[in-house]
């Protein structure tokens, strides 16, 4: 639920859930999406018919982990459409979606811990991805 949110803050377009995810209408994803979820569209499709969708898809495709990976904040997101891919906070990408990924992030730690929680790790993402695109209302530049 709050990815839901937090996509739809950012401004994109929709949320594709592939393979074994949380339901999204599960009375606390659907609070924690604070209304989001009924106005943000949501697919469910899995791996294997994701990979043959993602064939047609016309912009980039970008997932994160811990292999191989370049610092996400040095990726042009500018220009194209975006699809973010992000892993489960057990396991990360699956090898066939990581494959399908024409770039492979990492967001750097410099704590103690070595990773985020999903939710927190999507929104760094989501928003860094959208900030061409987002402008504060009211504000002069």
């Amino acid at each position: 639920g709050t990815i839901i949110r937090t996509a739809d803050c950012a401004g994109a377009k929709g949320i594709i859930l592939v393979g074994e995810t949380t339901d999204p209408w599960s009375i606390e994803a659907v609070r924690a999406t604070m209304g989001s979820l009924f106005h943000m569209p949501v697919a469910r499709m899995g791996v294997e018919a994701f990979l043959q969708w993602r064939k047609g898809w016309p912009g980039m495709v970008v997932g994160t982990h811990l292999e191989g990976a370049v610092d996400y904040r040095g990726v042009d997101y500018s220009g194209k459409p975006v699809l973010l891919l992000m892993g489960n906070e057990q396991q990360g990408l699956p090898p066939a979606l990581a494959e399908s990924c024409d770039r492979l992030c990492l967001i750097p730690m410099a704590g103690q811990a070595d990773s985020l929680n999903l939710a927190v790790a999507t929104g760094v993402m989501v928003f860094e991805i959208r900030r061409h695109a987002l402008v504060m209302k009211g504000a002069s530049s």
